[in-house]
Order: structure tokens, then C-alpha cells, then sequence
């Protein structure tokens, strides 16, 4: 119990230093590679998507997505095709969530049993009350009235894995693998046949796949990756603007020039002299 004791005093020491502030991520090219932590995290996803992989499982976050990630879970944050997403975490130190399971009279094997991180989705009022509970703290200048703050919040967070029910719309393992597998471009390249092969599945059970649980076609899914691809091209390397459709998939030029102006909002020449200024002029095609 005295180490208990020495350890909970520390811990809230930290917190009060800090303040207890939520920490807020735009993209998930802002958040962690794959880690590990000794406390308790609640991260919620205001706006966006992007692929949660939590102890080797994929989980799909969307706009509303409120998990709980507990002591020890290997996780990290992936684009989902090429969408982002904004996150807003907070971690709880383990004897703080210790006393949060005695205070709402509840088991911690609740939280810390299930294989993957409990996840929840909220929408509506509920969303744009928790969202606010997180971030109203910002705003206190003095550390000790902020952790305080922040501790009156804990409990309505917790609490809502305990009222909502559980999301279970995760990406099966299959999915999360083949998705593993078309970031590289030797697999989006050459198009839907090779993503058909590397899943060894019908273009009818993929595309129903694709369409649940990501909202788009496969063919969609893919001419997203080459366009990125693309556009990574045109900034960074002097081929021809004619050269660079062909070298990532697009057979049709006419096709590929129509669909990178669709989602970048002007022709690929025209994108290569607004963001390709690292690029001698004379390569500017």
C-alpha cells in the first residue's frame, strides 16, 4: 500500500505539472510509430479516418471513434487510403484509473480483458460533449486548477464505455493485410487483377469488402494510391508530365489528367509549377 501510495503521488506530481492537458494531432503523420505505454490512454477522433493497429489487429476510426488503450497494447496509427484524420489523447496514470474503476464500482478486467482495445463510436451531441470536455482545460492557465479539471472529466469518459455499446466493425485480418500490401507501389501499379490476386478472392466478395467497410470500390481505392503516387512524382522528380501517368498505371492520359484534376483541383503541369519549385526550370514540363 505504501508503494501504491508513493506511486499515485508521483504520477498526479506529473500530471498537475502538465496540467493535465489533452494533446491534439492533426494527420497521422503527427502521432507515434508502433509503441507501448505503462498508463492508460483515451484518444478520440473528431473528424477524419485513418487504420488503428492495436496488438496486430486492424481497427477502423472514424469520425466519432473514442478507444481506450490500456497498459502494454502495442499500437500505432495508418492512412486509410488517403484520407487523415484529427486525434485528440489523454493519458491516465494507472493508479488514477485504479481509483476511477473503485469510483464507478467496476472490475478493471472490463477494460483490460478483451484482446483488442474497447472502442466505442459516439455521434451527435455526445461527441461534441466529450470532444469538449477534452479541450475546455486548454484554455486554464494554472496547472493545478487544470489537473483538477481534467480529473472531474475522467469519469464521464470512462463512463461512456460502460453506456455505449461496443464497436465491432473492425477490419478483418485479411483486409488489414491486403491493405498492408497495396501502400507499396508494385502492388497499386499494376491495378485491380494483381489486388485480386494478392487477396485471391472474387472481384464481387472484394468490392462488397471494400464498399463496407471503407466506403469506396477497389478500382477507387487504387487510382487514389497512383495519383498520390503522382503527385509525389511531379514534386520530386524531373519526368515528363506524359511519362508520369504511364509510370504509375494510367493507360488512358486523358483519364489519368481528368482524375488528378478531380482531386487536386488543377492539371498535373499546372500542380508541378505550384509545388515542384525544388526542380530545375527546365525540367518543368
Amino acid at each position: 500500500m505504501a508503494d501504491e501510495a508513493v506511486l499515485l503521488r508521483q504520477t498526479e506530481d506529473a500530471m498537475r505539472q502538465a496540467g493535465g492537458k489533452a494533446l491534439c494531432q492533426r494527420g497521422v503523420h503527427s502521432t507515434y510509430r508502433l509503441h507501448a505505454h505503462d498508463f492508460y490512454e483515451l484518444f478520440l477522433v473528431p473528424q477524419g479516418s485513418a487504420v488503428h493497429v492495436v496488438n496486430g489487429q486492424a481497427q477502423l476510426l472514424t469520425e466519432g471513434s473514442l478507444a481506450l488503450i490500456r497498459p502494454a497494447d502495442e499500437h500505432k496509427y495508418e492512412f486509410l487510403n488517403n484520407s487523415d484524420f484529427e486525434i485528440i489523447n489523454i493519458g491516465i496514470p494507472l493508479p488514477v484509473f485504479l481509483r476511477l474503476c473503485q469510483y464507478l464500482d467496476v472490475d478493471r478486467s472490463l477494460f483490460d480483458e478483451p484482446a483488442v482495445s474497447p472502442l466505442r463510436v459516439l455521434s451527435g451531441g455526445v461527441l461534441r460533449d466529450a470532444q469538449k470536455k477534452l479541450l475546455e482545460n486548454q484554455s486554464i492557465p494554472d496547472p493545478e486548477v487544470s489537473y483538477r479539471h481534467m480529473l472531474s472529466v475522467f469519469p464521464y469518459l470512462v463512463g461512456l464505455f460502460l453506456a455505449m455499446p461496443e464497436e465491432t466493425n473492425r477490419l478483418p485480418s485479411w483486409l488489414a493485410a491486403l491493405l498492408d500490401q497495396m501502400d507499396r507501389p508494385e502492388h497499386f501499379i499494376p491495378g485491380l487483377p494483381h489486388m485480386l490476386d494478392l487477396a485471391n478472392l472474387s472481384q464481387e466478395h472484394l468490392t462488397r469488402s471494400f464498399r463496407r467497410y471503407l466506403g469506396v470500390t477497389p478500382t477507387a481505392f487504387i487510382n487514389a494510391k497512383r495519383l498520390g503516387y503522382a503527385a509525389e512524382l511531379l514534386m520530386n522528380q524531373d519526368l515528363p508530365v506524359i511519362e508520369v501517368g504511364a509510370q504509375c498505371g494510367f493507360n488512358s492520359q486523358s483519364h489519368f489528367y481528368r482524375l488528378f484534376t478531380l482531386r487536386y483541383g488543377c492539371p498535373p503541369k499546372a500542380f508541378r509549377a505550384a509545388f515542384g519549385e525544388a526542380l530545375p526550370a527546365d525540367s518543368i514540363i
